[in-house]
């Protein structure tokens, strides 16, 4: 049985990267369309008080903790799920198996940067990777039908996307059935951050963020 962990009132899957590559696997293969979002600090805490997003992440299939600051506040000490998760090795290994097994993919963003980061994220984990197409969608400019009607006339396999939230996990919630996909990959933050995490900068960004999430978790469970 899948070990599940919550924190921030939001269920997640607790797998080793193996383990999710193998549902990953298994995913491409069915006719529907599934759905794999890799969750960080920053999203849990934007969404605690929000419930339509907390409803949109139970209709999520692989719900991934992205950072091992999540595990820790679930209190996993398995040594190897928190390397794991540290070091995006599930993140290496599906856009690994993306490329070798030259699987088509599309990328989603708000903006352009994000585009741009987004790619060179890519670059940096695998260059091989078949990229048919990207489009910008923010909220309100009302494209959802024009860039749903564009991805599938690429036959895409796989939309990665860096949507923030609660917009993504609405867009996939309220389009689902309208892709012509196999996986919809939510990997925003933690593809983003690949892209400069080595920074000093970013480092003292990390740090603040991981206290004011243990901050945020330790009151909810004195609430509790």
């Amino acid at each position: 049985m899948e070990e599940k962990i919550e924190v921030l009132g939001i269920r997640m899957d607790c797998l080793g990267a193996k383990e999710a590559m193998l549902l990953a696997m298994q995913f491409m293969e069915n006719d529907s369309v599934d759905t794999i979002e890799i969750m960080s600090m920053d999203v849990l805490m934007k969404g605690q008080e929000d419930s339509d997003w907390q409803n949109w992440t139970k209709e999520v299939k692989l719900l991934l903790p992205g950072e091992s600051e999540i595990l820790e506040a679930a209190e996993i000490h398995d040594r190897q799920k928190l390397k794991e998760t540290g070091n995006r090795v599930f993140l290496k290994m599906f856009l690994k198996y993306l490329q070798k097994n030259r699987k088509r993919v599309y990328l989603l963003a708000e903006t352009g940067e994000q585009i741009e980061r987004a790619e060179g994220a890519i670059r940096r984990y695998n260059r091989g990777l078949r990229i048919t197409g990207h489009a910008l969608l923010e909220p309100d400019h009302n494209r959802e039908e024009e860039v749903i009607n564009e991805i599938n006339g690429t036959e895409t396999d796989c939309i990665i996307s860096v949507l923030s939230s609660p917009y993504q996990e609405e867009f996939i919630s309220r389009n689902k059935t309208l892709l012509n996909i196999k996986i919809w990959f939510g990997c925003g933050a933690m593809l983003e951050r690949s892209y400069d995490d080595r920074q000093t900068l970013d480092k003292i960004r990390h740090f603040f963020r991981k206290t004011m999430f243990q901050r945020r978790v330790e009151k909810q469970q004195k609430e509790k």
